[in-house]
């Protein structure tokens, strides 16, 4: 029973489809092709069924579905919902869709959690989780717009790791985040703060991608362990954790 994780899947399928069945032309509104990542569906879904077992729980922190409406994103879940393990998810930047926690939960395939400044504990971890936003001295933050988001969303993680530590607190904590909680631009931060603070031990992100994954840190800073997982970053193929 392992935890692997997979970020920024971006999918856009127009209508329920099969894991074979997939005509790129006529089934996905949104190709990624011109950013490289030619039929990257079907190297997702190689990986994993090679990989994951009904057994498993894959973490997906955000940018799961181009869609701008649920009734358009449960056809990516649909399919996300065809291969095996239970999938942990939490919202990004693209996620248009989610509107209310509430309404996703009730309406997400079986074997589906949504997680969103809450938790869910997974193999004898607590898996915490929030969107994150961009970083106060990141080069695209800008303090007029962003400032609230930003502290809103530090916020948000607070919320989620204190439910987790007055409920599970002898379980190892882990943290999903959309937005990555450091970058070679910026050294410190609000999430990795309140993260130390609980002690979290692991936190997977995704948001980077092309040139960008060029400014992603990695490995064990400050006691946590940091592991960029967008898609593209990991040649599409989920990264086991355990």
């Amino acid at each position: 029973m392992a935890i692997y994780a997979i970020a920024d899947l971006h999918l856009s399928f127009n209508k329920h489809v099969d894991l074979f069945g997939v005509d790129p032309v006529a089934d996905i509104d949104k190709p990624m092709d011109r950013f490289g990542w030619t039929s990257h569906y079907a190297k997702i879904r190689d990986h994993w069924l090679e990989l994951v077992t009904p057994e498993d729980t894959v973490l997906i922190p955000g940018d799961i579905s181009w869609a701008m409406k649920w009734e358009q994103a449960q056809y990516d879940f649909g399919w996300l919902a065809q291969l095996p393990g239970r999938k942990v998810c939490s919202p990004g930047n693209h996620d248009y869709y989610y509107h209310s926690k509430k309404k996703t939960r009730e309406s997400l395939p079986e074997g589906f959690d949504w997680i969103d400044a809450d938790f869910v504990v997974v193999e004898d971890r607590v898996i915490a989780g929030t969107r994150g936003w961009t970083l106060p001295g990141d080069p695209y933050y800008r303090e007029e717009t962003d400032r609230k988001i930003y502290e809103r969303q530090v916020g948000r993680l607070r919320l989620a790791l204190e439910q987790a530590h007055q409920h599970h607190p002898d379980l190892e904590i882990w943290v999903m985040l959309h937005f990555p909680p450091l970058t070679k631009h910026v050294s410190r931060s609000g999430y990795m703060e309140v993260m130390k603070e609980y002690g979290v031990t692991r936190c997977v992100y995704g948001h980077l991608h092309g040139k960008a994954k060029e400014v992603a840190i990695q490995g064990v800073i400050e006691g946590i362990e940091l592991k960029l997982v967008a898609c593209d970053a990991l040649d599409f193929c989920p990264f086991k954790l355990t």
